[in-house]
């Protein structure tokens, strides 16, 4: 018997509980937030995870808890594709990770990918009997028990996390008075309070310190109970109000657009626009949809320009660069060109979406930053 519909009628403590009385092996499938997890089971129990979001990758626990190097990490990747081998694997082979090591790290981030879900409000899942992956995995057993009990823990501190910073947007300020107080920091308050400076928001934070966004999240709140911190406006860094918006004639057209943006019907999205800005040139949502237009064309463009194999290469001095407004994905991307790595050996230890990377890529090279050879 399968099992199958949505985190926003079945939790995900009700879904592992079934799995676990049934004693099921197969494969747990969550779609959702543009992110695909895998929860992979045996007997009953918690054998492995994965998940396409790159923040929860091994590579990235990897450095952020400092047993690896972007260098040797680029490295173990390049082997990776060559060789057709597990990035575990490799990590043993070059004595970077003891077997012990290895394990703990897996199932971390295995831990790590679950307990996320338990903050996802909604999300597509499906069960499917008996079905495992082709490729090889180091399996180890999780019990389910633990797993519920912490990931509805989480979930329960999330709803206070939330209350403090509404979105992924918000930003946060230093109370300097009191962070001097509070001297001595401990080292994981000190890598957060590097990060708040009133312009990177709590998702820019996030992916800059490559931890999970619960214990980001949760260190940031820390902070702010501590006075450390403070929230600034977040509304003004987004595009949609927190107020429930009117009915509205053009609500149908608005709707299509965005599904047509977002399915890459760019032509066909483009007409529906032009319609929408003759009948309500300056609504909020039309802006807005315009910024997803030109993003997704951005990014189109960027697929096409941009080839992955290609060495990027500066074409400003140092001292020029430093001086540009770049955002933290984009300082991360520029202080990876070296002349050596190709495009897309960089988006490989990227924290971000490599979607991300193409646009900044693409952004370099119309602004003359970078060129490729």
């Amino acid at each position: 018997m399968g099992l199958s519909g949505n985190l926003s009628t079945m939790s995900l403590a009700e879904i592992l509980q079934w799995l676990s009385i049934g004693a099921k092996t197969g494969t747990l499938m969550v779609d959702g937030h543009g992110i695909k997890k895998e929860v992979y089971f045996h007997g009953g129990k918690i054998s492995s995870a994965s998940s396409s979001d790159p923040r929860e990758l091994i590579g990235q626990f990897l450095i952020s808890s400092n047993k690896l190097t972007e260098r040797q990490l680029q490295v173990a990747l390049d082997m990776q594709s060559r060789d057709n081998v597990m990035l575990g694997n490799i990590l043993l082979q070059q004595n970077i990770l003891s077997k012990d090591e290895l394990a703990d790290v897996l199932r971390f981030v295995s831990e790590e990918i679950i307990y996320d879900l338990f903050l996802w409000e909604e999300g597509k899942f499906e069960f499917f009997d008996n079905h495992m992956p082709t490729r090889e995995i180091i399996p180890f057993e999780m019990d389910v028990t633990h797993i519920i009990l912490e990931g509805v823990r989480r979930a329960d501190e999330w709803k206070r996390i939330r209350d403090a910073f509404p979105t992924g947007e918000t930003r946060l300020r230093l109370q300097v008075d009191k962070m001097i107080e509070s001297l001595p920091l401990h080292p994981n308050e000190e890598r957060l309070l590097r990060l708040v400076d009133g312009i990177r928001s709590l998702d820019q934070i996030t992916s800059e310190i490559r931890a999970s966004r619960f214990d980001v999240c949760k260190g940031l709140l820390d902070l702010l109970e501590a006075g450390m911190i403070e929230v600034g406006d977040y509304q003004e860094f987004t595009f949609k109000t927190q107020t429930k918006p009117k009915e509205d004639p053009l609500k149908s057209l608005m709707e299509t657009t965005s599904i047509l943006i977002k399915g890459g019907k760019l032509d066909e999205a483009e007409r529906t626009l032009e319609r929408l800005s003759r009948s309500s040139p300056n609504a909020t949502q039309v802006q807005e949809l315009k910024e997803q237009f030109l993003e997704k064309k951005l990014e189109t463009t960027a697929k096409e320009m941009v080839k992955l194999n290609a060495v990027p290469v500066l074409s400003m001095s140092v001292d020029a660069i430093t001086r540009l407004p770049l955002s933290p994905e984009e300082g991360f991307v520029v202080s990876r060109v070296n002349g050596i790595w190709d495009v897309q050996s960089i988006m490989k230890i990227a924290p971000f979406d490599e979607n991300v990377s193409l646009k900044i890529f693409k952004k370099f090279l119309d602004e003359g930053v970078i060129k490729l050879k």
